[in-house]
C-alpha cells in the first residue's frame, strides 16, 4: 500500500478500543447466583420497608372534607368537628354562590381535637378531589413568558379560552379602581390554570389549649398571635420563586391583574406591605410579596398530576401537644359540585422522608417477600430435579432433510 493510501484508509487504528478486543466479564447465571441474589435484595428490602412503614406511622395526620359531593357522610378524622358559620355552612351549591367573600353566607369552622403531640413544622394542606389539573389543554394553557414579567405579543396563543373577561376591575380589597368601566379586559395573567386560582380562604380562629385555656385571634400563643401562627412562606420552591415568577414592571389600562380580579382580589395582595383585613383578607400580616410571586399562587401554578391532590397553603412553625384544639375559620368561595368534587382541610406534620405515605414501605415489603418466595421456589426447583450446568443434552438440533 502506498503512503498516499495509507493515508487515505479507512481502516481503524490496530487498538483494542477501536479493533474491539476490550476485556469483559459476561457473569453466568447459574442457579446459586439466581438463588443468592433474590434471597439477598429480599433481606434488604423487608427491613427498610418496615422500618419507612413505621416511620410512617409516627405522623400525625388529621383531616375533613368541608364541602363537595357526599357531605351527608363527609370523610373524616377522629377528633376532627365541622361547625357552620352560616345557614348553608361551606357547602356550595353550585357556581353561583361560589366567589362571594362571605362569611355570612358560605363560612365553617374546622376544629381539630390533636389526638397526639404535633411537631413543628404543621402543614397545612387544602385537597381537591376530582379535579384534573393534568388535562392536557388545561396544563398548556398559561404564558411563561407573562409569568416571569417580560412584554409579551397579544393574543397570547397559549390562552386561548381564557384569555380575558368583560367586567370591572376592583381596586385590591377596596371599592372599584377609580375610572375603570365594565369593559373587556385581557387577564394578567392569563391562561386556564392562573384564572381558576383555589380562593378559599383559612385563618386559625381560636386555639383551647389542654389546660382548658382559651385563645382567641389576636391573643398571643408561645409569643406569637394567634390568628399569625400559620405563616404564608416557604411554600413554593425556591427556584419557582427566583426564576419563574415576576411582577410585570409597567402595568396597563387593558390588563386585569390578580388583586384587581373580583374572584381574587382578597386572595392576592396588590402591593409589598399591604395591611390585612382580619378575616377578610387571606394574608394576616404585611404582606412580603405580592401579585404572581405570591406564594401561594405560585403553590397553585404547579399543576398536579393526578386528580385527587393536595396543596400546601400554610405552616405553623410551632409545637402544639396533645389534647389542644385548633380551630380553622374558612371562607369557601371556590365551587366544587358542578365537577363532582370535593374539598378538605388537612393538617399534618412530616418525617424525615416527607408526609404521610404508606405505599413507599408497603411496596418495599411486599417487593421483599416476592424475592424471597421465589429464591425459595427456585432452591426446592433446584434441589429436587438438578440439572447439569451446560448439559448439550439440553440442546435441540434441527434434524438434516
Amino acid at each position: 500500500m502506498s503512503n498516499t493510501d495509507a493515508e487515505h484508509s479507512k481502516r481503524p487504528d490496530d487498538t483494542p478500543f477501536k479493533q474491539q478486543r476490550l476485556k469483559a466479564w459476561q457473569p453466568i447465571l447459574t442457579p446459586n447466583w439466581v438463588i443468592g441474589t433474590f434471597f439477598l435484595v429480599g433481606l434488604i428490602f423487608i427491613p427498610i420497608g418496615v422500618f419507612l412503614f413505621e416511620e410512617n406511622k409516627n405522623i400525625v395526620e388529621m383531616s375533613l372534607q368541608y364541602d363537595g359531593v357526599n357531605m351527608h357522610t363527609p370523610s373524616a378524622s377522629d377528633g376532627v368537628a365541622l361547625q357552620n358559620v352560616s345557614a348553608n355552612g361551606c357547602y356550595l351549591k353550585n357556581a353561583k354562590e361560589g366567589d362571594a367573600f362571605n362569611l355570612t353566607e358560605h363560612g365553617c369552622v374546622v376544629q381539630f381535637t390533636l389526638q397526639e403531640d404535633m411537631k413543628a413544622p404543621i402543614m397545612v394542606y387544602y385537597q381537591l378531589d376530582n379535579f384534573y389539573q393534568n388535562h392536557r389543554r388545561y396544563v398548556s394553557s398559561r404564558s411563561d413568558a407573562q409569568l416571569r414579567g417580560d412584554p409579551v405579543v397579544h393574543p397570547i396563543s397559549t390562552c386561548t379560552g381564557s384569555a380575558g373577561i368583560t367586567g370591572v376591575k376592583y381596586n385590591s380589597t377596596e371599592d372599584l379602581a377609580p375610572g375603570a368601566p365594565s369593559a373587556f379586559y385581557r387577564f394578567n395573567p392569563c391562561g386556564l390554570i392562573a384564572n381558576s386560582l383555589f380562593n378559599d380562604l383559612f385563618w386559625i380562629n381560636s386555639i383551647t389549649t389542654p389546660d382548658g385555656k382559651y385563645l382567641g385571634q389576636t391573643d398571643t400563643y408561645k409569643g406569637k398571635e394567634v390568628v399569625n401562627l400559620m405563616e404564608q412562606s416557604g411554600l413554593a420552591w425556591q427556584s419557582d420563586i427566583e426564576t419563574k415568577f415576576e411582577n410585570p414592571k409597567t402595568l396597563s389600562s387593558d390588563d386585569m391583574m390578580l388583586w384587581q380580579n373580583p374572584k381574587y382580589r382578597f386572595v392576592i395582595p396588590s402591593r409589598l406591605g399591604q395591611e390585612r383585613i382580619l378575616n377578610v383578607t387571606g394574608w394576616t400580616a404585611p404582606t412580603p410579596l405580592y401579585g404572581v410571586e405570591t406564594e401561594r399562587f405560585i403553590v397553585w401554578m404547579r399543576t398536579a398530576g393526578l386528580p385527587n391532590f393536595r396543596k400546601l397553603y400554610g405552616k405553623i412553625n410551632t409545637d402544639l401537644p396533645k389534647g389542644t384544639v385548633l380551630r380553622f375559620l374558612v371562607s369557601s368561595n371556590f365551587a366544587v359540585t358542578p365537577f363532582e368534587g370535593k374539598k378538605s382541610l388537612v393538617i399534618s406534620t412530616l418525617s424525615w422522608y416527607g408526609g404521610r405515605n404508606p405505599f413507599l414501605g408497603v411496596a418495599y415489603m411486599v417487593i421483599g417477600s416476592i424475592c424471597i418466595v421465589l429464591s425459595l421456589i427456585f432452591f426446592a426447583k433446584h434441589k429436587m430435579t438438578p440439572r447439569k450446568l451446560g448439559d448439550t443434552n439440553y440442546l435441540v438440533w434441527k434434524a438434516k432433510n
